[in-house]
């Protein structure tokens, strides 16, 4: 990777440094949640995938996006246990989404996750 970081890598250094200063493992186990619904959300899609498959990733996609009912509840939910504030999170899943860097953040959160 080039000195210069990348958007992507900024926004996700962002949104971890944005998240509640103490690192109790209850509030890592929150953030790892919503890193592993953006991976669900940006999973490629391929020929001859499952139609469960294809359901999951829109189920995250909705995780995110939804404003009212369970589904935004839940999300309000578990930002709240992550420390995070539950609009940056949704402008920051949107921004991953929809970015062309989905590749290179989905290996950055892969590291994350299986950081020991």
């Amino acid at each position: 990777m080039s000195a210069v970081k990348s958007e992507i890598h900024i926004l996700l250094d962002d949104f971890l440094e944005n998240s509640a200063e103490s690192s109790s493992p209850e509030r890592t186990l929150f953030l790892a949640v919503i890193l592993q619904a953006l991976l669900d959300a940006t999973k490629p899609s391929y020929t001859g995938e499952s139609e469960q498959s294809e359901l999951d990733r829109r189920s995250a996609r909705a995780w995110f996006s939804a404003s009212v009912g369970v589904t935004a509840k839940d999300f309000s939910d578990v930002c709240d246990l992550a420390g995070v504030d539950v609009m940056y999170t949704k402008e920051f899943a949107y921004k991953i989404i929809h970015s062309q860097e989905v590749t290179f953040i989905r290996k950055r959160i892969n590291a994350l996750l299986t950081h020991d």
